[in-house]
């Protein structure tokens, strides 16, 4: 299906709720191609710099940052430099009227179309009037004119600069007006105020509170323990920290009288989040579920019903609330007042094809909600966050999704992609991204070239044949893109071994065209991050001894690590860092920390083939997940890395709700030293995730397997719980080792790790399973 195939350019604009009828809507990066030489005058740069820059005579300080940057980039291109004045001091010759002048308001163009963003072109004679909306309207004109004449902004640090003999500027009035109100995307170089400027983003200060607010607005350190009935009733318990009871008439006054304080302290912002915490244990009290059932028997209808309270409250502002996971479908019998906000999230689609053919649920959502609220925020997710620098093929998604945004009452968006520095083609995603916000119409096929041509140089042909080599061996596999998955899930799929073989040789060619020009060289290299990344992390889990593994064994039956692993590994570390990488998973696992979890794996699988638990027998008391087989993992000399917790690695073996208990036969009487097992922790968020260290575990030797010594107990010195012991994020491994002060001789070794079985109180998850991971015992 193609949503838009036989949508007309009339149709959209028809359909487009912002843009005004009649009006031409002109992308900033298209402005070039689309005004053709009939569209334009061309000028040479000699008598161009006799132009003056004009501004009205009480110029805004948005004008004046306009004009200022038409004149710095002038002077940039053709190292001459325009005259800056005030329209009292001009008298005659051709000028740029900048902003709100008496002459621009005597050619009687109307302002007011231009809403905050938008802005006009209308020649004059030889003299050009720039004029803008009540925002930034009038510097988003300056950086379409100046793309007009060559200008590219590729990174906050990357920028093409034209050096023409000529330029052109419109011969007709053009009006341009973004039909997406609101645009953001969450990369750090789109934070930079230059960029910002330049590809038309919204600015956050936009924003008082932004998203999951329920508990800075109702604290649980506050209210917790004298008032538990303000939050979720959840199989007879409150629990504080989870939702709010949103029946409750008291948490209404709590949390109104709270947003007063805030919006008295900063008044400026115009949006304030009243919005779920991100968890998904919302109340089950009789009068919540009342509600609910009331409004269309969903979790959302008692959040609008409450939001719409809050809203009345604060007519001047505009209240924004979440339809999120398990209040994303929309609620029945109810309208949102006009000042709610309503931001809704697709995290569960799929991103190997456009969200309206992947994830129709989704679509019929934002449907019926454009006909329950008439502001509606999408919230996009558009990089692997498990993954952040993976291959994630999805760029030929973006614009499709947009366009679909934008034809169903849609009119702001926060793309969401990676946070932190870097990432999977962090600077070409953030410029289609902020087009395409700009202009859905916009050709991203286009922009894609001119991205890669302007960036990469004579190497961008073979990273354009690297993305569509990709992105056509997904299509064709059928492979279902998650933003939760990772490489190891495409392993058959886009990421094949003789896939990964042709990504690679297009890599090299890409380098060998560069190879004379050092910036363009390291951009390339970067680009190839991901592909090492993905060798490594479906290295880490597929079986020794196969080609594609990061393990082998000697002719003697030894594992080892292979050599070029083990470069690959460091060579990945050292590029991320390079390139100023900070997390290579969502929140956590630095570059250092990467490196630093595959060092642990390689120094212990090398010392592991000396220790006399290697290769022994397991008999399982308690069986692991995937049943008694798994067991045997834990002597196979093969360890788990700590960077994978989140998804852990099939060298983990683990144990769900339930203790772990084993006996292990080392196949005749020794004398024993010490034993040791390392588990896995949870590195961030871990009042949300179910793994958690265990409690302690118990060693016990005997000769005969029948008769057990004194138990030996190694303890977890740690606080599970975060908000008694935030350092518990910091811990990735536990290790739990018993050292014996006298050797035992034994053949038997019994192990009991002590599980806590079900999340306690103080976890959002309470009373699920825990898990607890362990990779090898190592006796010695």
């Amino acid at each position: 299906m193609n949503y838009y195939k036989n949508m007309t350019r009339l149709d959209f604009l028809k359909h487009a709720s912002h843009v005004a009828a009649g009006l031409t809507f002109l992308p900033h990066s298209a402005l070039a191609s689309l005004l053709n030489s009939q569209e334009t005058t061309q000028i040479n740069i000699d008598r161009l710099a006799a132009y003056q820059i004009v501004l009205p005579d009480q110029p805004s300080p948005i004008e004046q940052q306009a004009a200022k940057k038409l004149q710095h980039y002038f002077a940039q291109m053709s190292r001459q430099d325009l005259v800056l004045r005030h329209e009292k001091e001009y008298q005659n010759g051709p000028a740029f009227f900048i902003g709100q002048t008496q002459y621009a308001k005597t050619q009687k163009i109307d302002l007011q179309q231009l809403k905050e963003d938008g802005y006009a072109y209308h020649p004059a004679g030889t003299n050009l009037i720039v004029a803008g909306g009540t925002g930034k309207g009038i510097l988003y004109a300056i950086y379409g004119l100046l793309e007009l004449w060559g200008f590219r902004m590729y990174t906050s640090t990357a920028i093409d600069i034209p050096h023409a003999n000529a330029i052109r500027i419109p011969k007709e009035e053009r009006i341009v007006i973004p039909p997406i109100q609101y645009r953001t995307v969450s990369y750090p170089d789109t934070r930079d105020p230059e960029y910002t400027n330049w590809h038309s983003l919204s600015s956050r200060d936009d924003w008082g509170l932004f998203v999951h607010t329920f508990n800075t607005l109702v604290p649980p350190e506050t209210y917790g323990k004298t008032h538990p009935e303000y939050f979720s009733l959840i199989d007879g318990q409150r629990l504080p920290g989870t939702q709010l009871c949103l029946s409750n008439p008291e948490v209404l006054h709590v949390l109104i009288a709270s947003l007063k304080e805030k919006i008295a302290e900063k008044p400026a912002p115009t949006y304030w989040s009243v919005s779920q915490n991100d968890n998904d244990q919302y109340c089950r009290c009789e009068p919540c579920t009342t509600l609910n059932t009331k409004y269309g028997n969903v979790p959302s209808g008692s959040i609008l019903y409450f939001v719409n309270q809050v809203a009345r409250a604060f007519p001047d502002k505009i209240i924004s609330t979440l339809a999120y996971w398990y209040t994303r479908t929309p609620p029945q019998n109810i309208q949102a007042e006009p000042n709610v906000n309503i931001m809704l999230c697709n995290i569960e689609s799929r991103r190997q094809r456009p969200v309206f053919e992947t994830d129709p649920a989704f679509s019929r959502d934002l449907i019926t909600w454009g006909k329950l609220a008439n502001n509606i925020l999408i919230w996009d997710y558009n990089v692997q966050f498990s993954n952040l620098v993976s291959p994630f093929p999805n760029l030929h998604t973006l614009k499709p999704n947009i366009r679909f945004y934008t034809d169903h009452n849609v009119n702001s968006l926060f793309m969401q992609s990676n946070g932190q520095l870097g990432g999977e083609m962090a600077g070409l995603r953030a410029y289609l991204i902020s087009k395409l916000m700009w202009n859905p119409d916009a050709d991203d096929s286009a922009l894609i070239d001119e991205y890669l041509t302007g960036y990469y140089g004579e190497a961008a042909p073979f990273i354009r044949q690297y993305i569509d080599t990709m992105r056509e061996s997904l299509l064709s596999t059928g492979f279902k893109l998650n933003i939760f998955g990772s490489p190891e899930d495409a392993r058959d799929a886009y990421l094949a071994a003789d896939r990964m073989n042709d990504y690679n040789a297009l890599f090299d060619r890409a380098e060998k065209a560069v190879a004379n020009n050092p910036q363009r060289l390291t951009r390339v290299k970067v680009e190839r991050l991901p592909i090492m990344y993905a060798t490594i992390q479906i290295g880490r889990n597929e079986p020794a001894d196969t080609p594609r593994s990061m393990f082998a064994h000697t002719p003697d039956g030894k594992v080892y690590v292979k050599p070029a692993m083990k470069s690959l590994v460091a060579q990945f570390a050292n590029g991320c860092k390079q390139d100023g990488v900070t997390k290579v998973r969502e929140r956590t696992t630095s570059p250092d920390d990467y490196q630093a979890s595959y060092d642990r794996v390689f120094t212990k699988v090398a010392a592991t083939q000396r220790a006399t638990s290697f290769g022994k027998k397991i008999t399982s008391a308690t069986l692991p997940e995937g049943g008694a087989a798994q067991a045997q993992r834990l002597t196979d000399g093969i360890f788990g890395s700590w960077e994978s917790w989140s998804a852990p690695d099939v060298n983990w073996v683990a144990y769900k709700g339930q203790h772990m208990d084993f006996v292990l036969d080392l196949g005749e009487v020794i004398d024993i030293h010490s034993v040791q097992m390392d588990f896995l922790n949870a590195q961030a968020q871990p009042d949300w995730n179910l793994l958690v260290l265990p409690a302690y575990v118990a060693y016990a030797t005997s000769t005969d397997g029948t008769t057990f010594n004194d138990i030996i107990q190694a303890n977890n010195p740690h606080n599970p719980n975060p908000k008694e012991n935030p350092d518990i994020a910091k811990i990735p491994v536990q290790s739990f080792r018993a050292d014996l002060e006298a050797a035992v001789k034994a053949r038997y070794i019994k192990v009991h790790a002590e599980s806590i079985l079900r999340m306690p109180s103080w976890h959002i998850r309470a009373g699920q399973p825990a898990w607890i991971y362990t990779d090898q015992i190592v006796v010695t």
